[in-house]
């Protein structure tokens, strides 16, 4: 991906984050579902978010930071928004108070939520408990895998793994959530009539929106030779975006709805 596709992609992200900060200041309370005092802890959002929201891509965000911050330049990178933002936004946008309260440098992480998510029909309570590691990586947040090459296990056995092409590259964005080390489960409950319910059934996603800040990336690369257990010669390219996460949603992807946002990081 070219620079110029990471900034306008960047760009559409930013773009949708400051509409909806603009349409979330022009709600009314009767558009909010109410909340009683004694049960949830989250107000649902009667506010909306593009169809097929993807948000910032890990891997661009990646690829950008990793051209930026180099060892002579680490300390010298705070302004993201006019590195890899700030050039595709529309002059409107420049805009000092925008720039003060640091929306533009805002990145959005959409994370698929397809397990952890309860909805209690008799009391109309939505929870969400979904965990964001995995075994691997439990101290952080896997933001993106991808996998590339076949996995020889049963198939072969270890002298013979990499003559026979059982290479694989495996590529880890994750995201370290800065003062809250090993928060790694997003949390929350809120009211949600039946109706709303059952209108809301769909691509189930999280937001995480952040904001970089130093050491901004670190990354590490590991090999493992094949073995008779494993007999896969295995690279794995894992980079660790730290930040800080301001909020959390939970939306519907495919409908563009926000359902909550206030969702918060446990342990």
């Amino acid at each position: 991906m070219s620079l110029q596709n990471i900034k306008v992609a960047s760009a559409s992200a930013a773009w949708v984050l400051l509409c909806v900060c603009a349409t979330a200041q022009a709600q009314t309370a009767s558009s909010a579902v109410a909340t009683p005092a004694h049960s949830p802890d989250v107000t649902p959002v009667g506010i909306v978010v593009s169809p097929g929201f993807t948000g910032d891509e890990p891997a661009a965000v990646r690829d950008a930071l990793a051209r930026k911050v180099t060892d002579g330049k680490t300390l010298s990178f705070t302004h993201r928004v006019e590195d890899l933002i700030g050039d595709a936004l529309p002059k409107t946008l420049h805009d000092s108070t925008l720039m003060d309260a640091k929306l533009s440098r805002d990145l959005a992480f959409v994370v698929p939520a397809p397990y952890g998510i309860r909805y209690r029909s008799k009391v109309h309570v939505m929870t969400v408990d979904v965990d964001l590691s995995d075994s691997d990586h439990p101290d952080t947040i896997v933001l993106k895998r991808t996998i590339t090459g076949p996995r020889g296990r049963k198939l072969v056995v270890a002298a013979e793994a990499k003559s026979k092409g059982y290479i694989q590259n495996i590529d880890i964005v994750e995201l370290d959530p800065v003062n809250k080390h090993n928060k790694t489960t997003v949390h929350g409950r809120f009211v949600l009539s039946p109706q709303a319910f059952s209108a809301e059934d769909g691509d189930l996603a999280l937001v995480l929106i952040c904001r970089v800040v130093p050491p901004y990336l670190t990354q590490t690369k590991d090999h493992t030779d094949p073995s008779n257990e494993e007999p896969t010669d295995i690279t794995t390219r894992t980079a660790t975006l730290h930040a800080n996460v301001g909020d959390i949603w939970l939306i519907n992807r495919e409908k563009g709805i926000v359902l909550a946002k206030g969702l918060r990081l446990v342990k």
